[in-house]
């Protein structure tokens, strides 16, 4: 149903519309794993596992109608008070996963198209294991030569605002360490594990000394985004087309937000209550079944 409506929207130039309405927002576009058409999963239930076929689809799209600009270049037009241009888009993949030094960054890289990528430390010490393989130290030395910017995604993926605060500080620090002991770059952002954070997890990762950080929440970024609670809009694996263009313009965070208006019935909401208490491949999807 979703995917008519989308088209029908597409069609009527309604999405160009929503895009325009958007155009001074920046939207971070967050992918996880990058697999080639013949190795897609059997079963992907939460979605993270997006053939290379369609990936490049997404990439052919945001660049024919879209700025994707570095993390980096985002965060000093923030902190300056610089003007961001036009349908600014930014890309980042969370987790680390090994695919994406073997398929997706090699597809960026030939392109010229700035990306982040959020490792889980204790995975490229090879010492955290939960399915896909992660990158190692090397691998993720060689994309940061090739201008791939390394954040972190914590040290073993915990959801921190359940952590005590000396195990959150913990997670925290020694990523943050970890990172800046293999990689030479500026700064180092936070990807939050499940998007999920709380006002006394924001200001652990601002006092360690990250470079910003981004939350769960789906939407865009405006002028006014604090810089460590930063919101996202998941990419998920069968995200056709049109689906991704309704996604990148905005419409899905308007559909959202209007969900939200209205009265609240059956099971609990899934990013608040749910996707906390899953493991690793449970990354929050607020929003996606619009």
């Amino acid at each position: 149903m979703k995917r008519l409506l989308f088209a029908l929207l597409h069609r009527t130039r309604l999405l160009k519309l929503v895009s325009w309405c958007n155009r001074k927002n920046v939207t971070i576009l967050c992918y996880h794993s990058v697999v080639p058409d013949q190795n897609v999963p059997p079963r992907d239930p939460y979605k993270q596992h997006i053939p290379l076929s369609l990936f490049l689809q997404h990439l052919d799209y945001l660049e024919r109608n879209y700025r994707v600009i570095s993390l980096e270049d985002f965060l000093t037009a923030k902190q300056n008070h610089l003007r961001i241009p036009n349908r600014s888009v930014v890309l980042i993949f969370d987790d680390g996963f090994e695919d994406f030094f073997s398929l997706a960054s090699k597809e960026l890289i030939r392109r010229q198209l700035p990306a982040t990528v959020f490792v889980i430390t204790e995975g490229a010490y090879g010492r955290f294991r939960c399915g896909d393989p992660f990158l190692s130290w090397d691998e993720i030395q060689s994309l940061a030569s090739a201008g791939i910017l390394i954040g972190s995604h914590t040290s073993s993926h915990p959801n921190l605002p359940e952590l005590p605060p000396d195990e959150a500080r913990r997670e925290l620090s020694d990523s943050l360490s970890a990172v800046k002991r293999h990689v030479s770059q500026g700064g180092v952002p936070l990807s939050y594990p499940y998007g999920q954070t709380s006002r006394e997890v924001i200001r652990m990762a601002e006092l360690a000394g990250y470079s910003c950080a981004i939350n769960g929440t789906l939407g865009p970024n405006d002028n006014h985004a604090e810089l460590y609670a930063l919101s996202r809009t998941v990419i998920a694996s069968d995200d056709d087309l049109v689906t991704f263009a309704a996604r990148v313009s905005g419409l899905t965070w308007w559909a959202e937000k209007m969900r939200r208006k209205l009265p609240r019935r059956g099971p609990a909401k899934w990013n608040e209550e749910l996707a906390p208490r899953m493991p690793l491949l449970v990354e929050t999807f607020d929003g996606q079944d619009y």
